[in-house]
């Protein structure tokens, strides 16, 4: 009987080798069915008509060749599409911003009266009556000044205008005395006359009887002449003694004038003393909060030192700088809505005040000059200012500083538009 050998390796080697290539032969026959069927999807998405057997070849010779020339026509649609739409993006990109109905910006402020305070008069300071960010009231001491050196020089004032008023006085009682004699020279004078007026008489009567030689002699008609000439010189002496005491009650009129305006002076300084003692005691103008203390007990201080600074409460308000291309339709009056970034969930409300005369880069402190070689164009920003309506959180949470966003509404103008309102005619 014969026995069966086991196959040997090479009969092993022979069967792996022909495996081996059967499967390669299979991954051919399917990477070319595969190929083939990608082709004809291909051909038929672009709406080229298959033929089968031997049309095969020229329908895809025809197939290239209109791939060819498509690829780049559509290229060239899609990128004059792209270039139409920015276009007319940009052409139009500032009126569709300036229709908008919501107007919004992220460059926006609280803003307040912050008043710094400051001193009016030199000198030490004696008290420091309020700690930081403390609230205060209208009347409220802030700073005291040592007042010891203008309570002197108030004391010194009352008692220069003491003096002026004595003297005033003295020179009234003068000027009385000066009118007296001033009547009792025209009295003279009137007495001087009449003795003139009688000695003339009696000159005239004695020169009549020496005439007609009943009893007049040239004796007495001698004293009669000496005593006319007595009583004419007795009247001279009274009129100039007279126009003496009138000079002398001039002089005392232009001499009671300038102690009226010495009376003036000192009660001037008076009250230049009594207002430097009154600024001694800085005091708050208003209710509202301090900022941080500048100074301290025993420093010195010259006059226009600030001292601390007070915002004044609720009094606040948001200062919006909104492009130029946003102003289209923004007027007076419209509705405001403000969100606080450091409180996201308080919104205020408010409407439009006014706004700058100017963009904020005319009041810079190098305003821009354009008319030079180079030109660039910048979207100026133009200061909106939003008045707050009555709200509790102004005074409890908003500072001025914080940053908001504001948001206009244009549809509730109260204002008409720059496009529909009508020139007037000059006249």
């Amino acid at each position: 009987m014969r026995r069966s050998h086991p196959p040997t390796a090479s009969w092993k080697d022979s069967r792996t080798v022909s495996w081996q290539a059967d499967q390669s032969h299979d991954i051919t026959v399917n990477a070319r069915t595969r190929s083939q069927s990608i082709a004809a999807i291909k051909r038929t998405h672009w709406g080229i008509k298959l033929e089968s057997g031997s049309s095969t070849a020229t329908g895809d010779t025809a197939s290239t060749k209109r791939t060819r020339w498509l690829f780049p026509l559509l290229r060239v649609l899609f990128v004059f599409v792209v270039a139409l739409l920015a276009w007319l993006v940009a052409a139009n990109w500032n009126k569709w911003i300036g229709n908008a109905r919501f107007q919004v910006t992220q460059d926006a402020f609280v803003a307040g009266d912050v008043t710094p305070l400051s001193a009016k008069v030199s000198g030490y300071v004696a008290t420091v009556a309020v700690g930081d960010y403390q609230a205060v009231h209208k009347g409220d001491l802030i700073v005291e000044i040592e007042p010891s050196d203008y309570r002197a020089q108030l004391a010194f004032a009352e008692a220069n205008l003491a003096s002026a008023r004595a003297s005033l006085a003295n020179l009234a009682h003068q000027r009385d005395v000066q009118r007296a004699l001033v009547r009792q020279a025209e009295a003279t004078i009137a007495a001087a006359n009449a003795d003139l007026i009688r000695s003339s008489l009696e000159l005239t009567r004695q020169r009549r009887l020496l005439d007609t030689r009943i009893a007049s002699t040239e004796q007495l008609v001698e004293q009669a002449d000496a005593t006319e000439k007595r009583a004419n010189a007795q009247l001279e002496l009274s009129k100039a003694e007279l126009d003496q005491q009138n000079a002398l009650l001039a002089g005392l009129d232009g001499q009671e004038r300038l102690l009226a305006a010495q009376v003036k002076a000192s009660e001037a300084q008076v009250g230049l003393a009594e207002n430097n003692l009154r600024y001694t005691r800085v005091l708050a103008p208003a209710e509202g909060l301090v900022g941080q203390r500048q100074v301290r007990p025993g420093q010195f201080v010259n006059v226009g030192t600030q001292v601390i600074a007070i915002v004044p409460m609720p009094n606040l308000w948001v200062t919006a700088n909104y492009k130029e291309t946003q102003l289209t339709n923004i007027r007076m009056g419209q509705l405001a809505k403000v969100t606080v970034d450091a409180f996201p969930g308080v919104v205020l409300t408010g409407h439009v005040d006014s706004w700058s005369p100017g963009t904020g880069s005319i009041f810079a402190l190098l305003p821009p000059d354009n008319a030079t070689g180079n030109f660039t164009k910048v979207v100026q920003r133009v200061p909106v200012k939003i008045v707050l309506d009555a709200n509790p959180a102004l005074g409890e949470l908003v500072r001025p500083g914080m940053s908001v966003q504001a948001t206009i509404d244009t549809r509730s103008a109260t204002e008409p538009r720059l496009s529909s309102a009508k020139a007037s005619p000059q006249p």
